[in-house]
């Protein structure tokens, strides 16, 4: 007897008691491994994630938690052939399977990424919730929390490497421990894949657990709690309805029916090699993704005039494939996952081909290689034409397998409309060679889309990286996964809330220039003062030649006398704000390693010669850089001049190195 997949919980792997149920190879129909098929008392694993992984993750904060994602992420590319060998017996080719491993890798540099680019600097000092800019009247902010609970991943057997390194990266640099119950197919797999994972010295404790067999996670999962299922509609409406029946049910995510298209754009009629390219990568979808991944187009937009020649080309094309063990080369079809993924894909085949015609790929072509192949879980490729694009089974039966159907369309509002019947999430592609025509269908389609790759037949990639799963993590998914709350109140407590120095409060004037302090050393509300210094007209004309900004208002008196604003020569802008930051910066060597930027420099009243200029600038936010040794200071600085009458005003971003603490 083959072995049975163990659990892997409260940072322990248990092997379940029961002989199991076999999972078998999709072209062999031989045993590979066996899946408990006894309930798991979840109670203890929740326990677990509640009171030791949630501290250990919340012990870290925001900037801490991508680090470690990235310290995974190449801990676990170490091993990424042991998982494309695992997933060997599901009916994918070793592309697939490698692209699937890639995808999950870059999931987690792209939640890191996402955390270090957009969150870097809105955290506050503990690094768990996010300030949002404070508003001055009155004063106020908004603060984001990652809610105080775990979460739950269920998964089909789509993508399983990919799909479970997104949900638990995305839980994980938000502070949440995950546990993480995949597809029967794919336990194997998975349960490596959490193994490799727990190997990782740099993880934390509780963040992550397994469970292979069934389990009633659902019941255990609070308003806090989030569960994020990935799979087919039919098991995701069996957890709706179990939610439904819950008092105070989790925070729910639903990836299901997922039917992803290809549009022909209507500029293909003219162009031949736009309707080439459209059947060449038809075709290499059908035969590439036929296994276990459901990255392939279920339904093709074809313009309703060109119907009959795309027709033609593609089932002329998929006569040519041949099944394969994947030993042999391309073009070929391999198997599906399992005997039973084809029952339920030929009886989702039964309800399309009552909305659409069979092109190729007839019942009896199905049913020779259902006997020809015995064990072997193969399909013929299936090609269907719809007469009507609103038909619903079209947008929301199942297919997941070689089987498309051709749907005409006349307009790109048709597409939207026929899209609208069916989920979103999609990831899709467009071919034109017209931008027009990219301008009208990425807009018709974006509403129900994730991603879009628009292709122009001039310049066709090789590949969909841009489709691929786990690129380019939006840091508004991230946001939608924590709470906001608004807080106001007195500046000073403003301040201690956000760690960020509201206007209002009560600056600090440290013993020596807050730049000759290092980060550790600094303090909200840190400021530093300098001047006056007077501008003067030799400083004007010097700045012009150097600048080459020989603005007339800067260098021509009789000219400028005659504005209508200034009546006179004044300084230039960026002048000002030059003389400011060189008033203060101290020219020894120092903590502050570099300038990274200058925001919001807004000019607030004309500097004309002769003004004595004075600046102030405060610490208004401190960010360090874990395991880095320097971090980010914000600075805010105020220009004034005669009457202290402010002139300018900037925001100024320094590198400034950490003093070593002390052994």
């Amino acid at each position: 007897m083959t072995r049975l997949v163990p659990h892997y919980l409260c940072d322990r792997w248990r092997t379940p008691t029961d002989l199991g149920t076999p999972r078998r190879h999709a072209v062999s129909g031989e045993e590979v491994y066996r899946v408990t098929a006894v309930g798991v008392d979840a109670a203890p694993a929740v326990a677990y994630a509640r009171t030791v992984g949630i501290p250990a993750l919340r012990g870290l904060g925001f900037a801490e938690r991508a680090r470690v994602a990235r310290l995974l992420a190449r801990h676990l590319a170490r091993y990424q052939a042991e998982f494309v060998a695992l997933a060997g017996h599901l009916g994918g080719s070793p592309a697939d399977a490698e692209q699937d491993v890639r995808a999950g890798l870059d999931a987690l540099l792209g939640h890191a990424d996402a955390v270090t680019r957009h969150f870097a600097g809105e955290t506050t000092s503990d690094g768990n919730l996010l300030v949002e800019p404070v508003t001055h009247l009155p004063p106020m902010a908004h603060l984001s929390a990652a809610p105080p609970g775990i979460a739950v991943h269920v998964s089909g057997f789509a993508d399983p490497v990919s799909t479970t390194l997104d949900g638990f990266a995305g839980a994980f640099v938000l502070g949440a421990p995950s546990i993480v119950r995949p597809s029967r197919r794919t336990a194997e797999l998975t349960a490596h894949l959490v193994r490799r994972v727990s190997e990782c010295d740099a993880l934390p404790p509780g963040c992550l657990q397994l469970v292979t067999g069934p389990a009633d996670l659902t019941g255990h999962l609070g308003p806090h709690d989030e569960l994020r299922f990935n799979g087919t509609a039919a098991t995701a409406g069996r957890f709706r309805t179990l939610l439904a029946r819950r008092p105070m049910p989790p925070r729910a995510e639903f990836t299901a029916g997922i039917l992803d298209c290809a549009v022909l754009g209507m500029d293909a009629a003219d162009h031949g090699r736009t309707l080439d390219l459209y059947v060449e990568r038809l075709v290499a979808g059908m035969s590439a993704h036929n296994g276990q991944t459901r990255r392939a187009v279920r339904r093709a937009f074809v313009p309703e005039t060109l119907m009959d020649a795309v027709s033609q080309a593609t089932s002329s094309a998929l006569g040519a494939l041949r099944f394969t063990d994947r030993e042999c080369g391309d073009p070929a079809l391999g198997p599906l996952v399992d005997a039973a993924h084809r029952r339920r894909l030929l009886s989702a085949l039964a309800r399309l081909r009552r909305a659409a015609r069979t092109v190729c790929g007839t019942p009896e072509d199905v049913a020779f290689a259902a006997k020809e192949y015995g064990p072997g879980a193969y399909l013929p490729p299936v090609l269907l034409a719809a007469g009507d694009a609103q038909a619903q089974d079209l947008h929301r039966v199942e297919a997941f397998g070689p089987v498309v159907a051709l749907v005409p369309y006349r307009d790109a509002d048709e597409i939207a409309r026929a899209l609208a019947l069916g989920a979103g999430g999609l990831r899709s592609w467009i071919v034109t060679a017209d931008p027009g025509q990219a301008r009208d269908l990425a807009r018709a389609l974006a509403p129900t889309h994730e991603r879009l790759h628009l292709i122009d037949p001039g310049t066709a990639p090789a590949t969909d990286a841009a489709l691929a799963p786990g690129k380019g993590q939006h840091p508004g998914r991230l946001r939608t996964r924590l709470t906001a709350t608004t807080v106001g109140g007195t500046p000073a407590h403003l301040t201690a809330a956000t760690d960020r120095w509201t206007p209002g409060s009560r600056p600090n004037t440290p013993g020596t220039s807050p730049l000759r302090l290092h980060l550790r050393d600094l303090r909200l509300g840190d400021t530093a003062t300098a001047g006056p210094r007077v501008v003067t007209r030799e400083d004007i004309a010097a700045f012009a030649e150097l600048t080459g900004d020989h603005y007339y208002l800067h260098t021509d008196e009789a000219a400028a006398a005659d504005h209508p604003i200034f009546r006179g020569i004044i300084a230039h802008g960026h002048l000002v704000a030059a003389l400011a930051t060189g008033m203060l910066v101290p020219p020894e060597p120092g903590p502050v390693l570099a300038n990274l930027g200058l925001d919001n420099l807004r000019f607030l009243a004309p500097v004309r010669p002769g003004t004595p200029l004075t600046v102030a600038m405060t610490a208004v936010r401190i960010t360090p850089r874990p395991g880095t040794g320097r971090g980010e200071v914000r600075w805010h600085a105020v220009v004034t001049g005669t009457g202290d009458r402010p002139v300018a005003r900037f925001d100024l971003t320094t590198l400034t190195a950490d003093r070593p603490t002390a052994d």
